[in-house]
């Protein structure tokens, strides 16, 4: 597939303290549903923040009053930002979280009522390489994609799950991150390593990768195709 990165390879840059994130992270929010349930509301307000970023067409007054000193989204500003996302787009919020509809629901809701030009769809029973062929296409167009490591299906008590890893000098290592399921993560890039396609992703304001075969082997046996999938936002930018 060959290496490709958004624009921006740093996407999101919060400061938390004297750490600087990668993107969002939910168990920042004060509200206890989005800590333990707000990965796909993080994902979609970051997604909107690096758009109007990259795209002064699509800025709206509320991504203007995060503050950004030396580069660094404010923490405070931006999560008042998420709360605001949440409050203003978001409608089908259940006690596990968001469906990909529901995603698909708040992006567009988001994009009708900025008047920005996008529309997203939550795209189902794609083939391993449809995925990432339309995953590659959308970070060459300089989109970030939200990605779903649904819960295990039928057996949703379950919690098998897929490994995340780090970039160590070049090479993967496993992370503390082990068994993730039933979570969003935002795709920045796609890079090949010793002939395996990983997937470079924001998720709890860090960088992490994961192995594209070990995430399929996870769909087809326990995830299932239509709740693990990927949100694809179509329009011209």
């Amino acid at each position: 597939m060959g290496d490709v990165f958004l624009t921006n390879k740093d996407y999101i840059r919060v400061r938390n303290m004297n750490m600087v994130s990668y993107g969002g992270n939910q168990s920042w929010c004060k509200s206890k549903k989005l800590q333990n349930h707000g990965c796909g509301v993080v994902a979609l307000a970051d997604i909107s923040i690096y758009l109007a970023e990259q795209n002064p067409n699509m800025m709206t007054e509320a991504i203007r009053r995060i503050s950004k000193p030396n580069g660094l989204y404010n923490k405070n500003d931006y999560l008042d930002y998420v709360k605001f996302f949440y409050n203003r787009f978001v409608i089908f919020f259940l006690f596990r979280g968001m469906t990909g509809f529901g995603m698909k629901f708040a992006m567009n809701r988001y994009f009708l009522l900025n008047d920005i030009g996008l529309k997203a769809k939550w795209k189902m029973f794609l083939s391993d390489e449809a995925m990432l062929k339309d995953i590659n296409h959308l970070i060459r167009k300089n989109k970030p994609v939200v990605l779903s490591i649904g819960p295990n299906i039928p057996k949703i008590w379950e919690k098998k799950g897929i490994t995340f890893y780090v970039n160590k000098d070049g090479r993967m290592r496993e992370s503390l991150k082990h068994n993730v399921h039933s979570h969003y993560v935002v795709v920045t890039g796609i890079t090949e390593i010793h002939g395996q396609d990983y997937l470079l992703v924001s998720s709890w304001g860090k960088q992490y990768y994961i192995n594209y075969e070990e995430y399929r082997d996870y769909v087809k046996n326990s995830g299932g195709r239509i709740t693990s999938s990927i949100l694809y936002i179509k329009g011209v930018i």
